[in-house]
C-alpha cells in the first residue's frame, strides 16, 4: 500500500472511531503518547483555552461530554492533505453547545510516529464561520 492510501485508511479509521466514542476503535489508531491540543472553549465566552487532553481515555471522555451538550451538529467541505508524518484537515462544523449555538471554520493537524499511529491532534477553531 502506498503512502497516500495508508493515510486515507489512518483517517477512515480515526473518524469512525471519533464518531462512535469507541475506545477500542480509537486504540487501534493512537499512539500511546497521543495528545489532543483542543480548541476548548466556554459557550458563554467563546474564546479558545487550548486545553490538552491525553490518551484514550481522556478523549473519550471529551467525546461523550459533546454528544450530551452538543446538537445540531453539522460537519461540512471537509479536505486532507497528507505529507510525511502529518495529516492536515480542514472542515467547517456547526452546531449548538449548552444552547448556545456555533458555527466555525476548523483545521486539524494530525502528527503520526513512525509507527504511522496518531500521537498528536491539534485543533484550531475560527469562530464566526467559514
Amino acid at each position: 500500500m502506498n503512502e497516500l492510501a495508508e493515510y486515507e485508511d489512518i483517517m477512515n479509521r480515526f473518524r469512525k472511531a471519533f464518531a462512535a466514542a469507541d475506545r477500542e476503535l480509537l486504540a487501534g489508531v493512537l499512539g500511546d503518547e497521543f495528545e489532543w491540543h483542543t480548541h476548548t472553549f466556554d459557550p458563554n465566552h467563546p474564546i479558545s483555552t487550548g486545553r490538552v487532553l491525553r490518551g484514550v481515555d481522556e478523549m473519550v471522555v471529551e467525546l461523550e461530554r459533546r454528544k450530551r451538550t452538543w446538537s445540531n451538529v453539522r460537519f461540512e467541505a471537509l479536505n486532507e492533505y497528507f505529507a510525511p508524518k502529518l495529516i492536515t484537515q480542514s472542515f467547517t462544523i456547526s452546531g449548538t453547545d449548552q444552547g448556545k449555538k456555533f458555527e466555525v471554520a476548523a483545521v486539524d493537524l494530525y502528527t503520526l510516529d513512525r509507527m504511522d499511529r496518531i500521537v498528536k491532534k491539534d485543533t484550531y477553531w475560527k469562530h464566526g464561520g467559514a
